[in-house]
């Protein structure tokens, strides 16, 4: 469900995006072209990220998991070889 999430504030970013281009003019003052350009970073650091959160969250979980199955492992070999 977190993942969709991600996906889903990823997508509507990417809406935001489309429909403010087509508002945007880069002829105007100098203020407004940085606030411009600085408007357009943060869209895409916002897509990036919940693009990237999309991405390699499963993987996360995936090794967090086999870390997990690793440390019971090694618990039950060694007391394993306390018995003996």
């Amino acid at each position: 469900m977190l993942q969709l999430k991600n996906l889903l504030y990823a997508l509507i970013t990417l809406f935001m995006l489309y429909i403010g281009l087509q508002q945007i003019t880069l002829t105007g003052d100098r203020m407004q072209t940085v606030f411009i350009m600085s408007w357009l970073c943060l869209a895409i650091f916002v897509i990036s990220g919940n693009f990237a959160h999309y991405l390699y969250g499963s993987k996360k979980k995936v090794q967090g998991r086999n870390v997990q199955r690793y440390k019971n492992k090694k618990q039950k070999q060694s007391k394993v070889y306390l018995r003996q």
